[in-house]
């Protein structure tokens, strides 16, 4: 059951999306739609440069994929804003992997634990809204440190981990994807990747859940 999901962004360049697939290396693929920032700097979201080309080689190939845009929104205003350019990216595409919330700025630190994790579940909530699998992506330090992970307001998203270790983390709440390493190497990419372990079939969830694009009207 467990699968093997690699997630990329500009930072990997023009990928070799067919020595990818024919690497066999990967399950499916989480692609960054929504950038921002430098770390600490005010939220100023941007389409990822390599998005379109990552996703259409996806569809091309029939590589399972989802998405994640990184959020950096310290109010509620700045997330609404966020979210609003993270939907339209996602408008007209559909995806066989979840739509997660990525939190985990320095930015974000100061407005406290409660009113971070508020901000995350309004995001988390949005995104489920529209129909997809909304999922929450964050560190485990960032996590446990600054949102309240496994209480009431979060409980209901599934969570992608990131903890570059050995051994599978047991952070006293439960997760459904684990991000294990950042220097993971995959014919076709010619830097280092993120490569995480999901224990989840996702494919087959949002599949019979219907989960695969946005709703109409929502």
């Amino acid at each position: 059951m467990e699968k093997t999901i690699m997630d990329v962004s500009r930072h990997q360049g023009v990928i070799d999306w067919t020595k990818v697939k024919a690497s066999g290396k990967i399950s499916g693929v989480m692609i960054r739609a929504m950038g921002n920032s430098a770390a600490g700097k005010p939220s100023a979201p941007y389409t990822d440069p390599q998005f379109a080309r990552n996703y259409a080689e996806c569809k091309r190939l029939g590589i399972p994929c989802g998405v994640y845009g990184y959020f950096k929104a310290a109010t509620r205003a700045e997330a609404d804003r966020e979210l609003a350019y993270f939907r339209k990216l996602l408008t007209g595409r559909t995806f066989e992997l979840p739509v997660a919330v990525d939190i985990e700025d320095k930015a974000q630190q100061a407005i406290g634990k409660s009113a971070l994790t508020d901000l995350t579940a309004h995001c988390l909530s949005t995104v489920q809204s529209w129909g997809v699998y909304a999922m929450l992506y964050t560190g485990l330090w960032f996590g446990s440190t600054f949102l309240y992970m496994g209480g009431a307001a979060l409980k209901p998203y599934d969570v992608w981990l990131a903890a570059y270790r050995s051994t599978k983390p047991s952070p006293g709440w439960p997760f459904g994807m684990w991000q294990y390493t950042s220097t993971a190497s995959v014919p076709g990419v010619s830097t280092n990747v993120d490569m995480s372990h999901a224990y989840k079939d996702y494919a087959s969830i949002i599949q019979k859940k219907g989960l695969t694009r946005l709703r109409e009207g929502a």
